[in-house]
């Protein structure tokens, strides 16, 4: 199997620069650049534009980048089902999650996972939900672990727990010493936005209430709202794996949303069924990790 003039093509495309995807392959950055102008020539197309910054895809490089993808993915299960044959597990698996469980749950999950499949590489993505749906159905990844408000239907879907969604407030807002933070009450506050100014679970628990948040400030990566909420700029609505030891420095309080409400954490992958062996025990162990959280 032959397929080094694809991955240097991914990955020279993944990172923007033919130097990077050399250190990523283990190649020299000629030798990427070799295998990428042969792929060119056989298809008789330019894939990138070069530039002193790196490269770029052409239009024709963006056409067939997900031909060569799904090409690359299928080599990739092929060579995990044979090692699974053999008795072995290897190969690569692709996971996208939130920032926040990034930080508080896959250290834990790819540890415990790693000390049993050493030969097994994980690259971890972090986005918004939207992005993370986006790279699940495109192909670039696996496994998806994060809420799918909206549950498209397109993919599997396994549950792993409920995390409860928390109002957040600087130490000195009237609030703090509460132990519950009644919704109604985000009304006429300065409110810090995740998600790019439009969260959807933030905006589906505010809507019965027919609030409609004053958003001082947003953005996707849920430890800066938590800065901008410790500067006083304004109050929140996250996730308990957001709160990864921060009430500890007492700039702010999490409270209970009253009434509750919570998240369904779980695990999307386009198909269970079809699933190459490491994914399904990258899943296996993650369930186990979870159930002891």
């Amino acid at each position: 199997m032959d397929t080094a003039r694809y991955r240097a093509f991914l990955t020279a495309a993944e990172t923007g620069s033919i130097r990077n995807a050399a250190e990523v392959l283990g190649y020299t950055s000629s030798g990427v650049s070799q295998l990428i102008k042969s792929l060119e020539e056989d298809l008789h197309l330019t894939l990138f534009l070069r530039g002193k910054k790196g490269v770029t895809l052409t239009s024709s490089g963006q056409m067939i980048f997900p031909a060569i993808q799904k090409l690359v993915s299928q080599e990739n299960h092929l060579l995990q089902l044979a090692a699974d044959l053999n008795g072995t597990v290897l190969g690569t698996v692709n996971v996208d999650t939130y920032h926040s469980l990034a930080s508080a749950w896959m250290p834990d999950i790819i540890s415990a996972f790693q000390q049993i499949y050493p030969e097994v590489r994980i690259n971890l993505f972090e986005g918004t939900q939207q992005d993370i749906v986006d790279r699940l159905l495109s192909g670039r990844t696996d496994v998806a672990i994060f809420n799918d408000s909206a549950m498209t239907g397109k993919y599997d879907w396994i549950p792993l727990k409920d995390d409860p969604m928390l109002a957040v407030v600087p130490i000195t807002h009237p609030m703090a010493q509460e132990k519950v933070f009644p919704v109604e009450k985000f009304e006429g506050e300065r409110f810090i936005m995740p998600e790019h100014g439009y969260d959807y679970d933030v905006m589906r628990i505010l809507a019965p209430y027919k609030i409609k948040p004053d958003i001082y400030l947003s953005t996707f990566d849920s430890y800066i709202v938590l800065e901008m909420v410790e500067k006083e700029l304004g109050i929140s609505m996250v996730n308990g794996a957001c709160m990864k030891d921060k009430e500890k420095e007492g700039k702010l309080r999490a409270l209970p949303l009253d009434p509750p409400d919570s998240l369904e954490m779980g695990i999307a992958v386009m198909s269970l069924k079809d699933a190459a062996p490491a994914v399904l025990k990258f899943i296996e162990y993650t369930q186990e990790i979870i159930e002891k959280m």
